[in-house]
């Protein structure tokens, strides 16, 4: 405190005007002052925050002797930072004297007039005098001012039966401490304090004070992590100050995501195939995956301020009262208080794609898709968020994104959607939350919709599995100065934490055939046939017609023990519905030439789902034949599902 003092002259001026008057003197006519601290109920912060709001700290203080004021600095250490915006020279965080703009009951009885909203214009006024000339405003305090040579406050005239204390400022703008503690700790310096007397209280609230909860880490037993604060008040005469630790938040988990279908109901990832393109028309495209965004608790998700006109509600805050949104105590009708306690933005979720295939397009919902009574899996009918354009760490950009698409999911209402732009296989979508409850648990369901066409000739598109994360934003790494208080980076902000979930996959369209015996060896020859069963009638079908080659791997040898001939693919595809087919001794269609004398095995690579082989063994044309053998061929591939929408016997060779 030694810094604070030498900044503070006014201290040893109070003790010169004060002159032999002692504190045990000044405290005779009456019971000594003390003051008791409380926060309230410390409200729950979300793990992940940088600049989350903790309780107010509320100092109340009886006793003392009304004439004989003084002058205090008035100090609050967190066990983490403090994350306050910095505006010049001051923060956000603010010291009020007797609750300004709230009613107060005067000694006479009643109801008083509200303690006026009189804002220190800077650090160096607020020991302005009490008046400058004529009577004095404050009784015991002399004609030119106890607190120093500054101006006095003009928002403020003589109220001598009001409980509130007249003749000063009743609003205080802190600043970041010096030292060790710089950020930890805000100071509020030369206050001034005039006794209330034993029969009146003196109220002095702390507000907007911002914590980095992301630095106080989550708690690994039942007993969640505490923000704590540590009261401090240096004055120029004695001063009983009780609990002076208070916790004024809980730091708790505030996200939960997940990946499920675009309906809720199950969970990812889900599988495409190279050969089958999605989503390739004009119209409304398909939503194959949903993207859900859960509070931890119950206030976790905020709007931005309330106040839907910008001038009543918060705008014009009222000391005391909780709007559990991303601002804290704002006066927009007082200039001095600027900038004050308002947040940037709601609250943001962000879900940032990688490893996205090349020739893949992504298109996220604009707004998030509301609960249907019959579904309880989507986003809370209480909550919302819109679709918004920011920098690459989710801040900036307020304006809403505009729809370029519509998405649907079976049984479900529609939304507009808009593509996500991507780089090098990455991309984000962030959404802001414009409504919420804090008495519920609110989710925030976003459809999400993978495009791409079929180009097998040119690999796409590419094949790979993507991932998504979720997270709070605008994000920033925990290696980062966003930590600290700042005057340029975004409120709120949080770390960078994101919780990485899979999306899809693409797989190559592939059919492995194994036709385990054929032969042209000792008067026999070997028929064989492939077919391409990706036409059929069940629902669906134009989405699963595939075409591709096939080529045909030989393992065995030829007459006289010649090695088995080279592998041999087919000059065009194999249409959806079609067939390739070949006799070993002569071979076949689409290219396919004979293998005489081969004896052995094939296996068939077909760039296809679906396919399925055939193999006839006979020792002579038919009608003449001794011999004839037919058998289908092992698939040799997992199992893709089935196509007919009803449970039947599986196909196994």
């Amino acid at each position: 405190m030694v810094a604070f003092r030498k900044l503070f002259p006014v201290l040893a001026i109070v003790a010169f005007l004060l002159g032999t008057a002692t504190t045990a003197n000044a405290q005779a006519t009456g019971a000594p002052l003390v003051c008791t601290t409380n926060a309230g109920v410390p409200p729950l912060v979300r793990a992940e925050g940088y600049t989350e709001l903790v309780g107010d700290i509320v100092i109340q203080c009886q006793g003392g002797n009304p004439d004989l004021a003084f002058a205090a600095n008035f100090q609050v250490f967190l066990n983490t930072n403090i994350t306050s915006r910095l505006i010049g020279s001051v923060t956000e965080a603010l010291l009020m004297v007797d609750e300004p703009g709230v009613p107060r009951s005067n000694r006479a009885g009643g109801v008083g007039t509200p303690t006026p909203l009189c804002v220190s214009p800077d650090i160096g006024s607020n020991s302005a005098p009490a008046v400058g000339t004529g009577v004095s405003l404050v009784p015991g305090l002399p004609v030119g001012g106890l607190f120093g040579t500054g101006t006095a406050p003009t928002c403020n005239g003589p109220a001598p039966a009001e409980t509130y204390q007249g003749g000063t400022y009743t609003i205080f703008k802190g600043q970041q401490a010096a030292g060790a503690s710089a950020q930890s700790a805000i100071v509020w310096a030369g206050i001034p304090v005039v006794p209330p007397g034993s029969n009146n209280i003196r109220t002095f609230r702390i507000t907007n004070i911002r914590a980095n909860a992301a630095g106080a880490g989550v708690s690994t037993s039942l007993v969640p992590t505490q923000i704590f604060a540590f009261i401090s008040v240096s004055a120029s005469q004695s001063l009983a100050l009780n609990n002076p630790q208070q916790a004024v938040a809980f730091v708790q988990p505030g996200l939960v995501f997940d990946v499920t279908d675009c309906s809720g109901s199950s969970g990812a990832p889900v599988g495409l195939v190279q050969c089958t393109g999605a989503n390739t028309g004009t119209g409304p495209a398909t939503s194959q995956l949903g993207l859900r965004f859960r509070e931890g608790f119950q206030t976790a998700f905020k709007t931005r301020i309330d106040s839907p006109d910008g001038v009543s509600g918060q705008a014009t805050s009222v000391p005391g009262v909780v709007y559990n949104t991303e601002s804290g105590f704002v006066r927009t009708d007082q200039p001095l208080l600027a900038g004050v306690g308002l947040a940037d933005n709601g609250t943001r979720v962000a879900a940032r794609f990688v490893n996205v295939p090349a020739g893949v397009r992504l298109f996220v919902s604009t707004t998030s898709i509301i609960n249907t009574s019959t579904n309880n899996n989507l986003g809370t009918a209480t909550a919302g968020a819109v679709l918004v354009s920011t920098d690459a760490n989710g801040a900036g950009g307020t304006t809403p994104v505009s729809g370029t698409v519509s998405l649907n999911c079976s049984g479900l209402s529609s939304a507009s959607g808009a593509e996500v732009t991507l780089t090098n296989g990455a991309g984000a979508a962030v959404w802001q939350v414009t409504a919420s409850n804090s008495a519920a648990i609110d989710s925030l369901f976003f459809y999400l919709a993978v495009s791409f066409a079929a180009n097998t000739g040119n690999n796409l598109p590419g094949l790979g599995n993507s991932t998504v994360t979720g997270n709070y934003a605008p994000f920033y790494a925990a290696s980062s100065n966003a930590n600290q208080a700042s005057a340029s980076l975004p409120i709120p902000r949080f770390v960078d934490n994101a919780i990485s979930r899979p999306t899809f996959g693409i797989t190559q369209c592939v059919s492995n055939l194994l036709f385990p015996f054929v032969t042209n060896q000792a008067g026999f020859d070997t028929g064989i046939a492939i077919s391409n069963t990706s036409r059929d009638p069940f629902a669906g079908n134009a989405s699963r017609l595939q075409a591709g080659k096939c080529t045909i791997n030989y393992y065995g040898n030829t007459t006289g023990g010649g090695a088995a001939p080279a592998a041999q693919t087919t000059n065009a595809d194999v249409a959806a519905g079609a067939q390739a087919f070949f006799v070993v001794s002569t071979g076949g269609n689409l290219g396919l030439a004979g293998t005489p004398g081969f004896q052995g095995y094939i296996i068939a690579q077909c760039a296809f789902q679906y396919a399925h082989g055939f193999a006839f063994i006979t020792d002579g044309p038919i009608g003449q034949a001794q011999v004839a053998e037919g058998y289908l061929a092992l698939v040799m591939d997992e199992a893709i599902g089935t196509r007919t929408g009803s449970i039947s016997e599986a196909l196994a060779n």
